[in-house]
């Protein structure tokens, strides 16, 4: 019996695949599908040069150019598309133009990295760019699967909670609410699993770590793990034009004040607010929790 069941192979392509997240799945589908059916794109393919010397088709695909699209797909019958790291209209153009080219080339099944708390009063800024790509894929005449995953545990461990414990404060407007932190590798397993098996057409999965935290139980286990005290500050609403549009670089890039506390008003009003045990169904494991991964990057808390 092969990844995909038996007597039935499945060329598979993953878009992304240099990225954070993308290059985790790589490592996965390389452990689980022969180097033929496994087709690995990047706007960098020379990142991907240890694969390609292992017989993997390693292809540049940028998704700003639709024109080199149209023969990127060629050949993949499921494509594992890794939504990109830009936000907003351009991001929205990419995915759409990445969509129309997986068809066109006849793909058939379609696993798309989106995020939970799809609302259309959900204030947060990246919400728009997941809701349109889901609106595209449910009607391209293609399978599809959605991977809704939770906020990532990773950027809290290695840059927020650094920052809090190098300053002694963990400033969040986002109040009591509570969220579901996800490990990228807990992602990445079940991004892998749903590419690699049978039967998930049409499914939505809720991609959660496996309890509901505020960020004030974020700042106390950091706390915790660390042996620093942390003194957990709701701020009052950034009001002034000159707040909105101040810039502020993070570990994932450079965003304006408002966007990033836009995420933090979401969380506050329950948009994040969603746990499932669907990692633990798709991989046959349970997802990890804030505090194992705390502890096991203990060291990374007082580096900032």
């Amino acid at each position: 019996m092969d990844a995909c069941g038996k007597g039935k192979t499945m060329r598979v392509m993953l878009t992304g695949a240099s990225g954070d997240l993308g290059s985790r799945i790589a490592g996965l589908l390389m452990q689980a599908l022969p180097p033929g059916d496994l087709i690995l794109a990047s706007r960098d393919p020379s990142s991907l040069a240890p694969f390609a010397q292992l017989g993997i088709d390693v292809r540049r695909v940028d998704f700003d150019d639709p024109a080199a699209l149209r023969g990127a797909f060629a050949g993949a019958e499921r494509v594992v598309m890794v939504s990109t790291g830009v936000v907003g209209e351009r991001r929205r153009r990419q995915h759409l133009a990445a969509l129309e080219a997986a068809r066109a080339a006849g793909a058939g099944h379609v696993i798309y990295t989106s995020s939970v708390g799809i609302h259309p009063d959900n204030p947060c800024f990246v919400i728009p760019d997941h809701a349109a790509t889901e609106a595209w894929l449910r009607t391209s005449g293609m399978a599809f699967t959605l991977l809704r995953m939770s906020s990532y545990a990773d950027i809290l461990v290695h840059a927020i909670a650094p920052n809090a414990v190098a300053s002694g404060q963990w400033i969040s407007h986002a109040g009591e609410g509570r969220v579901a932190f996800v490990a990228k590798d807990d992602c990445a397993r079940a991004a892998a699993a749903v590419a690699t098996t049978l039967g998930h057409e049409g499914a939505i999965y809720d991609i959660t770590g496996p309890e509901l935290l505020s960020y004030r139980d974020a700042a106390a286990l950091t706390s915790e793990v660390s042996g620093r005290t942390l003194e957990y500050i709701v701020p009052p609403p950034a009001t002034t034009l000159e707040q909105q549009k101040e810039q502020a670089e993070t570990w994932i890039g450079s965003f304006t004040l408002a966007q990033l506390n836009s995420y933090e008003y979401a969380v506050r009003d329950g948009f994040y607010e969603i746990c499932s045990e669907h990692v633990a169904l798709l991989t046959k494991r349970r997802a990890q929790s804030l505090r194992e991964l705390l502890r096991a990057h203990r060291q990374a808390l007082t580096r900032a």
